[in-house]
């Protein structure tokens, strides 16, 4: 009897470890997809916002402050473990986005706004640097 309950236990071993090695795969496909998708929605609101941008909007700032806000995306989650990005403040900037932009049209002082808040977010204090 206790030759079956060997295998067994071997059998059982053996199929948790294929489901860990699966399941540790599938989290490391799920890190690259949202880092891919973090990376397209930043390039995505860049070009929206340079399209829309209205004069007193320096568009060098709108892309430095796009990029800077991407590579910290990329670096997730590293960069949140480390303090250099704030999920809080990506998350205030997104529900201020959506408030500025309700009349479809963005004036320089809600872009100015929306990219001082971004900086802030990756660590960038006083705007541009």
């Amino acid at each position: 009897m206790s030759v079956q309950n060997g295998k067994w236990k071997r059998h059982i071993v053996k199929g948790l470890t294929v489901l860990l090695i699966l399941t540790i795969c599938l989290a490391i496909l799920q890190w690259f997809i949202i880092k891919e998708l973090f990376g397209f929605g930043a390039d995505m609101v860049k070009d929206a916002l340079l399209r829309q941008a209205p004069e007193g909007v320096n568009r060098y700032d709108i892309e430095t402050t796009f990029d800077r806000v991407k590579t910290a995306g990329m670096q997730l989650p590293f960069s949140f473990l480390t303090g250099k990005i704030s999920l809080r403040k990506i998350r205030a900037v997104g529900s201020y986005a959506i408030e500025a932009n309700d009349d479809q049209a963005w004036d320089a002082d809600e872009i100015n706004t929306l990219l001082r808040m971004m900086n802030a977010s990756v660590g960038v204090k006083g705007g541009t640097e």
